[in-house]
């Protein structure tokens, strides 16, 4: 499996399903920060965003700081695609104490 950059984000929502939250510790920040994990079925692939930004509850979507907007599909869940880019997600940005907030997402 190959981890890559993704394109800039456009004006539309990415679908993701089997999604989690994580709110990690990242090395050098005395502030956590939230995550989203998931599958973007349209590139099947697994998907790590930048920190959450917002979430609008009532439309089930989450923004992130790249700007990048997910709608939320189904209830929470894991995919070894969506896991394999969020562990070297962690590596990459040495986030640590990591907690699954999923529950408050819903």
């Amino acid at each position: 499996m190959t981890i890559y950059a993704v394109d800039p984000p456009d004006e539309y929502p990415e679908n993701i399903i089997r999604w989690s939250v994580r709110e990690v510790l990242c090395c050098g920040s005395e502030e956590r920060t939230r995550h989203l994990v998931g599958y973007i079925p349209l590139l099947r692939s697994g998907r790590a965003s930048t920190s959450i930004q917002a979430f609008d509850r009532e439309r089930m979507r989450i923004s992130t700081s790249s700007g990048r907007v997910y709608q939320l599909e189904g209830q929470p869940g894991i995919t070894s695609d969506a896991e394999y880019v969020w562990k070297y997600w962690k590596s990459a940005n040495e986030a640590n104490d990591e907690i699954d907030v999923s529950d408050q997402y819903c």
